[in-house]
């Protein structure tokens, strides 16, 4: 289950395009490629020296070394207190997901996605699960 980790612009339209998103001039993309395609990505955007944004797309198996990577991003190069992640209220597999990295619902903006709710989902370098002791290494 190897895989490639890999940054720069197509790793973002990528991402931005899986998510319905449009891409920033000043954001930051690092995605998993397996034979030749891309199967993860995130977009990190809206740094602001505290907190910082991204935007997750996942079409195939990951890996433990590309969680390590995106995590580390945020926390350990750009050095942010937290992550948010905002997520439409209709995709249960992108919440089930960012649960599961360590990411906790901190805020709920109604009405503000065509099938409902965004969900502001945050996460702090103590709560993600792959920078701890298990994984982190």
């Amino acid at each position: 289950m190897a895989g490639n980790i890999v940054s720069g612009k197509a790793v973002g339209e990528w991402v931005a395009a899986k998510v319905g998103g449009v891409l920033q001039d000043n954001s930051t993309a690092i995605g998993l490629e397996r034979n030749g395609q891309l199967v993860a990505g995130v977009i990190y955007e809206s740094w602001n020296r505290r907190s910082i944004v991204c935007h997750i797309a996942i079409t195939g198996k990951i890996t433990l070394g590309f969680m390590r990577a995106i995590c580390r991003y945020p926390f350990d190069v750009c050095r942010v207190h937290k992550v948010i992640g905002p997520i439409p209220s209709s995709n249960e597999k992108a919440i089930e997901n960012a649960i599961r990295i360590g990411f906790q619902e901190e805020a709920r903006i109604k009405d503000a996605d065509p099938d409902g709710d965004i969900i502001l989902f945050t996460l702090t370098k103590d709560k993600c699960r792959f920078l701890g002791v298990r994984y982190g290494k």
